[in-house]
């Protein structure tokens, strides 16, 4: 799975306070740029601050929330996702974001709905496609997974896990001649990934291609696979 935390850097207005005191356009500033450095306990504090200052600053909740999906505190981090989203229920990132952890707890369904309603507000959110695939895939429901793995790739065709990932879930299916196109499309985009070649072989020795599988576990192999060469043991020789 392709989960990158999505980040985004908002415009955000000063908080008046008291002479000496930090507003809260600084303290977010100086959040973010603790949760860059991964300084995020630091980052954690500085968001924390400007709530004090502006407890209806959806911003320091949704970047206070990635600062605790960076520790993997993961609950936490869906709490400040959901205070967010209860001041700006259209914050896409937010509901995006909140699906990420629940994916890391294995909430797979809630992952779905939130994945749903990110794309619901921006169906050109191409990570939304794959993680929602992904937690599809992880429900055993192939079929979907598929259909937002091929949505996925519509929006950014040189993604190579996307091609890797529908070939996987087509491979669970047992189609294993449209399997072996997107395993080979996504070594085609990024050729140095040894699970694609590893996968591939799987695959190859399923449609009865014995001497190309043993080429891809040797090129797995090759790519640092530590499980090809006993393969090549069963299958190869």
């Amino acid at each position: 799975m392709f989960r990158n935390l999505s980040v985004i850097l908002l415009t955000i207005f000063t908080i008046n306070t008291c002479f000496g005191q930090k507003t809260s356009n600084e303290l977010l500033k100086e959040g973010n740029q603790n949760q860059s450095d991964k300084k995020y306990k630091e980052a954690i504090d500085d968001f924390s601050e400007a709530i004090k200052l502006d407890s209806k600053n959806s911003d320091a909740y949704y970047f206070r929330a990635n600062a605790r999906f960076g520790l993997k505190e993961f609950r936490k981090a869906i709490d400040d996702y959901s205070e967010c989203l209860k001041i700006n229920n259209k914050y896409v990132h937010a509901f995006y974001n909140r699906g990420n952890s629940y994916y890391e707890l294995e909430e797979f369904e809630k992952a779905i709905s939130d994945f749903s309603n990110a794309l619901k507000l921006d169906s050109t959110l191409y990570d939304g496609y794959f993680d929602r695939g992904n937690a599809y895939y992880k429900l055993e429901n192939f079929k979907d997974a598929i259909s937002d793995f091929t949505k996925g790739l519509q929006i950014k065709p040189d993604f190579a896990d996307g091609y890797y990932d529908r070939a996987n879930a087509k491979f669970q299916l047992e189609e294993y001649t449209n399997a072996l196109i997107d395993y080979s499309k996504a070594i085609e985009v990024n050729p140095k990934e040894n699970n694609y070649y590893f996968n591939r072989a799987i695959n190859e020795f399923n449609l009865e291609m014995t001497p190309e599988g043993c080429k891809d576990l040797e090129k797995a192999k090759e790519l640092g696979d530590i499980e090809a060469e006993d393969y090549m043991k069963e299958f190869c020789m």
